[in-house]
């Protein structure tokens, strides 16, 4: 991969957010592939749960959070949305939760939510490269889960952590679902 990839901030920039809104749908229908009922399309046509403007938001919702925090809080939002841009154009998103996010361990400092490519970008190395401007950016205790039955992704998250910097890499099993749980230190 030649092209430059960079992270844009979807909870700041108002393209980026649109980029998020218009392929978040296209990401949620990729999952439902998967054994997982987290997802379901509603009478209208749209997924439920509905939680896309969640992961763009200046501020976290008081519902997503452990421990309540002030608007105001210079960390907000703890729930980020990263869009993923190759030469200049979006291709993709990560989404990161941080504490107090309740949807993750105690124990960790943030959490890998989502990722997400267009077919167009996938197997060319952007995703490798994303992820590790995720992990410099966030360093410290680190938790995921991935889909039992989504075996691309696992070996994806087995091959690119330990490139992307991720250390202490465990496994383990939570209902069948794969959590891995590693650490990351700053850039040099």
């Amino acid at each position: 991969m030649n092209a430059e990839v960079r992270l844009i901030d979807a909870w700041r920039e108002p393209a980026a957010r649109a980029f998020f809104f218009n392929v978040w749908p296209m990401y949620v229908h990729e999952l439902s592939g998967f054994d997982t009922d987290f997802y379901r399309l509603d009478e209208g046509g749209r997924w439920q749960p509905d939680i896309a403007a969640d992961w763009v938001s200046t501020e976290t919702p008081a519902a997503n959070l452990r421990a309540s925090r002030d608007a105001g809080d210079p960390a907000q939002p703890f729930q980020r949305t990263h869009v993923i841009t190759r030469a200049g154009r979006p291709v993709g998103f990560a989404c990161i939760g941080l504490q107090p996010f309740k949807f993750m361990a105690d124990d960790v400092d943030q959490t890998f939510g989502e990722l997400f490519l267009i077919h167009a970008a996938r197997g060319d190395g952007t995703a490798a490269r994303a992820v590790e401007l995720v992990l410099r950016a966030h360093p410290g205790r680190w938790s995921m889960l991935v889909i039992h039955d989504n075996a691309r992704a696992l070996r994806f998250w087995r091959k690119t952590l330990p490139l992307a910097g991720a250390r202490a890499i465990e496994e383990r099993e939570n209902s069948g679902d794969v959590v891995l749980r590693f650490t990351t230190a700053s850039a040099p």
